[in-house]
């Protein structure tokens, strides 16, 4: 159950009034911390909450980055994870993430561990987030990881950045361009053939493509529009399950230069998790289990369950890092060199490093490549519908002369 904030009117030890605010579970958990600051509840009430009504107030990624952070901070200067989280609280402008972290607060304030309390936004953290603190706790490490696991945050929220940033110019011009050629089509073309067809002309080939193309889509629109509404939809339906995931993602890894950013991102994030808990005391079968599940890629958290069966048996760490299919060469090379659990994790360490850089320099360089693509296609469109509305005029000069 989430903390809730009730108003209270109590009295203390002198008979004086007092009004004021208090976390708590419930009433009986307000009544025994109005209590336990002797003082004598007289009245309690609940606050009512309200959702965050538009999406700002929503918990982004950048919420979570930022909040890892400064948990990190907190500890590094061993200040106590509840009293510093009230006080973030207190300067939080986002009602969504005040309300969470004061109920994180009021959780470990009440004596629940931290991953216990941050395991009821399970949502939000993430399995491997809430994991990889549990591995701090249990290695008395909890400073190293919080500040590796912010770092990890931080290279997630820049590469997803870089690649936004990449498409957006591409995702316009080709909007812009749709919305032109589908202006041209439906309603300048017939229109140029309607005329010259009045005028005895026989209309070229690409003309009467164009012309039928054009007279079916705006007599039809609604058949067109609820393909391509059905056709997101179910993208975004197969995607949001783990059989529909798996599959795009192997398509996806069929393209070449995607393939090449979907490694280089996995593999620098599985390096980077797998050293985070080597580092925190885990074993590595679980380390490879926690580091697989990071990426998000199900073909890969998939090839990593059975790595780890294979490490169950006894084979040796190099043996299985070689037959992994989606672990790069270089990656293989170093992560294999790794004599014991503080090698690896060095070893995991320089992998993740360039393995960001990559995936950095190859986000950034997504437009070297789209655009050449983009062109010819663009070029392709304009040629058809050029030769559709210039073909007739030249026709029927052809005819007047």
């Amino acid at each position: 159950m989430s903390a809730r904030l009730f108003e209270y009117r109590a009295v203390d030890a002198e008979g004086k009034s007092r009004r004021g605010t208090i976390l708590a579970a419930d009433e009986r958990d307000a009544f025994k911390r109005i209590a336990a600051a002797r003082l004598t509840p007289l009245a309690l009430d609940a606050q009512k909450t309200r959702g965050p009504m538009f999406s700002w107030q929503r918990l982004k990624q950048e919420d979570i980055v930022g909040l890892t952070r400064e948990l990190a901070v907190l500890a590094e200067a061993r200040i106590p994870i509840d009293r510093g989280l009230a006080a973030i609280a207190e300067h939080e402008g986002k009602s969504a993430l005040t309300e969470m972290i004061r109920d994180i607060a009021a959780r470990i304030e009440s004596g629940e561990a931290l991953t216990s309390a941050l395991g009821q936004y399970r949502e939000a953290f993430g399995e491997v987030y809430i994991e990889t603190i549990r591995a701090g706790e249990k290695s008395g490490n909890l400073s190293a990881v919080m500040n590796h696991l912010a770092e990890l945050l931080e290279k997630q929220l820049e590469v997803r950045q870089q690649l936004r940033r990449a498409m957006m110019y591409p995702a316009i011009v080709l909007s812009v361009v749709a919305v032109a050629v589908t202006v041209i089509v439906v309603f300048v073309v017939p229109k140029f053939a309607a005329t010259f067809a009045s005028q005895g002309a026989e209309m070229p080939l690409a003309t009467r493509i164009i012309q039928a193309l054009g007279n079916n889509v705006r007599e039809q629109w609604y058949v067109y529009a609820g393909v391509l509404a059905g056709a997101v939809v179910s993208l975004m339906a197969a995607w949001s399950r783990p059989a529909g995931r798996f599959t795009l993602e192997r398509l996806l890894l069929r393209v070449p230069y995607v393939r090449r950013i979907i490694v280089a991102v996995t593999a620098g994030r599985f390096a980077r998790v797998l050293s985070i808990a080597l580092e925190s005391g885990l074993d590595l079968v679980e380390a490879v289990r926690i580091g697989g599940r990071s990426t998000g890629r199900p073909v890969f958290v998939a090839e990593c369950e059975m790595m780890c069966d294979r490490l169950k048996t006894g084979e040796a760490f190099v043996d299985v890092i070689r037959s992994a299919s989606y672990i790069p060469s270089f990656a293989k090379r170093m992560l294999g060199a790794g004599k014991d659990s503080a090698e690896l994790a060095k070893s995991c360490t320089i992998v993740s490093r360039y393995y960001d850089r990559e995936a950095s320099h190859l986000t950034k360089n997504v437009n070297t490549v789209i655009e050449p693509l983009m062109t010819v296609a663009m070029a392709g469109i304009v040629l058809v519908v050029a030769l559709a509305v210039f073909l007739p005029m030249w026709k029927m000069a052809s005819i007047n002369h």
